[in-house]
C-alpha cells in the first residue's frame, strides 16, 4: 500500500494516524502531516525505502532504528514508532516522529543568504550550543551519520536533529550514487571516505561543516555543482578548510578556532567529545582586558599561518598518496601483463618436464618503485627483468619560451614526459641475462586501462 493523504498508519499500541498531507521529500522517502485519532495531536511521518539488499542490511537497519527510539532530549527529534515493514505488511517502512513547524537550518541559511547578512556570534552561540546539546543526546545511543543542515529541524525557534538511527540506508544509498543519497558525501569525514568504523568524531566533523555554514553561509569546500565523488573525496582528504574569518570577519577567533579542529582531517587532532567543543566555545567568555584586543590580533594572525601549514602539510599528504596510486597502479599492470603471463607458462613447463625446475623470484610490494623479477633458468643463466617507475618530477625541463626579447633566452619549467605512439611511458626498464645481453622493455599507459 502506498501512503498518501487520508491513509491511516499505526504506532506500536496500534494506535490511529490520518495522514493530512504532504510536508516535502526527504532523502530516502516522503515527510507527512499525520493526526493521532485519540487525541488529535500533530505529528510527523517519514517513509523509508522497503527494498533491503539483504536481509542482513534490513536486521541492522532494525537494530539501529530500535536504539533511535531510546534518542531523549530537547534537541534531538523524538521517535514515537519505527515500522520495519513487517507488523503491517500492508504498509511500507516508515517512522512517526515529533512534528516540527520551522522547516530546516538548510531553509534558514538559505534565507540569510538571500538577505546577505550574517548570523550574528550571539545568535552563533545559540545555534551552536543547542546543536551540541542535540549530538551529545545522540551520540549518547548511536552515531548519526548523516549530519547535515537538511536533517535539522526548527521548531518554535528550538533546533531539533532529526534522521538518526538511519545511517545503514545513508551508506547504501551512497554507495549507488543515487541523487539523493549523494548529498551526504558534503558532509562525510575523511575516515568515511576510507570505510573506517564509525565513530563520534565522524558527526564532530560533519557538524564542523554545519557550524562553517551558519558562520560563513557557504560550505568550506565550495565546489562547483557538477562536482563528481571523485572531487569530494579529494576535497576532504586534502583540501584544507579557509578559516571562516576570511569570509565574515565579524566572528570572534574562538569560534573560528572551534570550527577549524572540528573539521580536522587528522581524528587525533579533531575534538573527540561535545563536552570539549563546548568548553572552548566558552572561552570568549573569559574577562575582557587591556590586553584582549592585542591577543585577538595575534589569534587573527595565527590562524592565518595555522591555515598555511594546513595547507601544505595536505598538499604533500595528496602528492604522497597520488604517487602510492601511480606506483600501484603501475605494479599491477606489471604483475597483470608482464609477470602472471610468464608465471603461468613456467608453472605449465615445470609442470610437464621432469627434469629440472625454471625458478622465479616472487612479486613485491604492490608499492615499489622499482621492479625487479629474476628467472633461474635450467642452463643455470640467470635472466633479469627491471622496470623503474617514472613519474612527471624526473621529467621536470627548461623549455624555451615562446616568446621572448631579442637577445634575451627566456625558459620557463615544464614537465615534458617520454611517450610511444602517444601514449605515456609509465615504467621502463630491460630483460637481461647473466652476459648483459638482452632488450629493453617500457610499460605505456592506456587510457581504456593500461596494456604493455
Amino acid at each position: 500500500m502506498i501512503i498518501q493523504p487520508n491513509s491511516i498508519v499505526f504506532d506500536s499500541d496500534s494506535k490511529k494516524y490520518k495522514v493530512i498531507e504532504p510536508l516535502g521529500n526527504g532523502a530516502f522517502g516522503f515527510v507527512y502531516k499525520v493526526q493521532k485519532e485519540s487525541d488529535n495531536s500533530i505529528w510527523a511521518l517519514k517513509t523509508l525505502p522497503s527494498n533491503f539488499p539483504s536481509q542482513e542490511q534490513l536486521q541492522a537497519f532494525i537494530n539501529e532504528s530500535s536504539m533511535a527510539i531510546n534518542v531523549n532530549g530537547q534537541n534531538a527529534v523524538r521517535y514515537v514508532y519505527v515500522h520495519d515493514g513487517s507488523t503491517y505488511p500492508q504498509l511500507p517502512p516508515y517512522i512517526i516522529m515529533e512534528y516540527a513547524n520551522g522547516g530546516t537550518l538548510f531553509d534558514l541559511i538559505e534565507k540569510a543568504k538571500k538577505k546577505g547578512e550574517f548570523f550574528s556570534n550571539a545568535e552563533l552561540l545559540n545555534f551552536f550550543h543547542q546543536l551540541i546539546n542535540g549530538m551529545e543526546q545522540i551520540n549518547n545511543v548511536l552515531v548519526h551519520r548523516d549530519i547535515k543542515p537538511d536533517n535539522i529541524l526548527l521548531n518554535e525557534g528550538v533546533i531539533k536533529i532529526s534522521d538518526f538511527g538511519l545511517s545503514k540506508i545513508v551508506q547504501d544509498s551512497t554507495r549507488q550514487l543515487t541523487f539523493k543519497g549523494f548529498g551526504a558525501i558534503k558532509y562525510m569525514a575523511p575516515e568515511g571516505w576510507k570505510n573506517e568504523k564509525n565513530t563520534i568524531q565522524m558527526d564532530i566533523y560533519a557538524m564542523g561543516i554545519t557550524f562553517f555554514e551558519l558562520a560563513t553561509l557557504q560550505h568550506p569546500y565550495n565546489l562547483k555543482p557538477e562536482a563528481d565523488m571523485q572531487q569530494w573525496q579529494r576535497a576532504h582528504l586534502f583540501t584544507a578548510a579557509p578559516s571562516p574569518k576570511t569570509i565574515n570577519n565579524a566572528i570572534n577567533s574562538t569560534i573560528a578556532q572551534v570550527i577549524l579542529k572540528m573539521m580536522e582531517k587528522s581524528v587525533t587532532k579533531r575534538y573527540k567529545t561535545w563536552d570539549e567543543i563546548r568548553r572552548d566555545l566558552m572561552i570568549q567568555d573569559t574577562p575582557v582586558t587591556e590586553n584582549t584586543a592585542v591577543i585577538e590580533n595575534l589569534l587573527n594572525i595565527r590562524l592565518v599561518k595555522d591555515n598555511s601549514i594546513r595547507e601544505q602539510q595536505l598538499k604533500e599528504e595528496q602528492e604522497h598518496q597520488d604517487r602510492l596510486l601511480h606506483l600501484n597502479t603501475i605494479n599491477y599492470q606489471y604483475a597483470n601483463e608482464i609477470y602472471n603471463p610468464l608465471k603461468d607458462f613456467i608453472d605449465e613447463f615445470n609442470s610437464r618436464y621432469t627434469q629440472g625446475k625454471i625458478r622465479i623470484s616472487s612479486l613485491g610490494s604492490m608499492n615499489a618503485n622499482v621492479i625487479e623479477t629474476k628467472i633461474h633458468l635450467l642452463s643455470e643463466n640467470v635472466l633479469t627483468l627491471r622496470l623503474n617507475a617514472l613519474s612527471d618530477k624526473d621529467f621536470m625541463r627548461d623549455v624555451p619560451a615562446e616568446f621572448s626579447f631579442p637577445g634575451e633566452k627566456r625558459t620557463f619549467r615544464r614537465v615534458v614526459r617520454p611517450v610511444l605512439n602517444n601514449k605515456k611511458v609509465l615504467a621502463w626498464g630491460y630483460l637481461k641475462d647473466h652476459s648483459n645481453k638482452g632488450f629493453n622493455i617500457l610499460l605505456v599507459e592506456n587510457p581504456e586501462d593500461s596494456t604493455s
